[in-house]
């Protein structure tokens, strides 16, 4: 039985709205965007929030976020910790409202696929959001550089993000190259590690 089924046994799939990637320029202005959404999800409907990361680099970065008069509980917690017990902790019920906020993308496609997964089967309404920067080595894979040069030009700021449906294609692209040619999936402790172990010469 897979955790999914251990999670919700039996209950009817969630509303579950998974918004459109957020692109930021730099990392920097990825975290100030991610804290930025999750202090106005906090002023909203939500019951919590969990700032998602898939490696421990990120999640040193959304672990320092930290908000002012802000009475949700807010979370930041691994992919690999998303749990039963966590789950159950939240005490949702089907009025209840949740955001999962994710703070990268990871290299396989298949892993970001369970997570969305994760997300559609809460009991309840759930917000599912992913922000990303060209800093991040998954975009860096494709990007070389063309696309933050592109956005430059257009005259997009650093501290505004775009959604693009073109960059998303382009990102599960490239994750599904990795996946094709991947060796293992050997835990990392940052995405860029992740690479050097399981994809060499990336």
């Amino acid at each position: 039985m897979g955790l999914l089924d251990l999670l919700f046994r039996g209950r009817t799939p969630s509303n579950c709205e998974v918004l459109p990637d957020r692109i930021w320029l730099t990392a920097d202005a990825k975290y100030a965007g991610i804290a930025k959404e999750a202090a106005e999800r906090a002023n909203s409907d939500t019951v919590a929030i969990l700032l998602v990361a898939h490696f421990r680099d990120v999640l040193a970065r959304l672990e320092e976020f930290e908000p002012e008069g802000v009475d949700v509980p807010i979370q930041a917690v691994l992919a690999n910790n998303l749990t039963p017990d966590l789950a159950a902790s939240l005490r949702l019920d089907e009025s209840s409202t949740i955001d999962i906020i994710v703070g990268e993308r990871h290299p396989l496609l298949s892993v970001d696929e369970r997570l969305e997964e994760f997300a559609r089967s809460f009991p309840c309404r759930c917000r599912l959001s992913c922000h990303v920067s060209l800093d991040d080595p998954v975009l860096k894979v494709f990007s070389s550089g063309w696309v933050k040069e592109m956005l430059g030009k257009l005259g997009m700021k650093e501290d505004e993000a775009i959604e693009s449906e073109m960059v998303v294609r382009r990102i599960n692209g490239a994750q599904r190259k990795i996946e094709s040619q991947a060796i293992g999936n050997v835990d990392a402790n940052s995405a860029a590690e992740w690479l050097e172990k399981n994809c060499p010469g990336w």
